[in-house]
């Protein structure tokens, strides 16, 4: 993958909050601070708007779109350009459909 490691968690992270998987934190908080992630980080992916530098922010805005409205808009997408390979925004993508599957299972499970 050449999605960064910390972008990956963050993105796993949002969407274990979003969708209430708490099963899904619990296990990828360790990977996430491995990733190098701060206790602030994991702190702010709890707030409706968490507080990060622009590249992050824009990983989120995305993230939340594609988690609450599925589409996104063209504007999302272009910002995320500017922080981003052609590949790196397919596995970023891929990894927010991929996770949104894996919370949804989750919590329908009760797991």
């Amino acid at each position: 993958m050449r999605l960064p490691p910390d972008i990956r968690e963050l993105v796993i992270l949002r969407i274990a909050v979003l969708n209430r998987a708490a099963y899904e934190w619990t296990w990828h908080e360790p990977e996430a601070r491995g990733a190098g992630l701060s206790d602030a980080d994991l702190a702010e992916l709890r707030r409706d708007r968490p507080d990060f530098d622009e590249r992050r922010r824009r990983v989120i805005a995305y993230t939340d779109a594609m988690t609450r409205d599925v589409r996104v808009s063209a504007e999302s997408f272009d910002a995320l350009r500017v922080h981003f390979t052609d590949v790196e925004l397919v596995e970023l993508t891929a990894t927010v459909a991929a996770y949104n599957m894996v919370s949804r299972f989750l919590v329908a499970l009760e797991v």
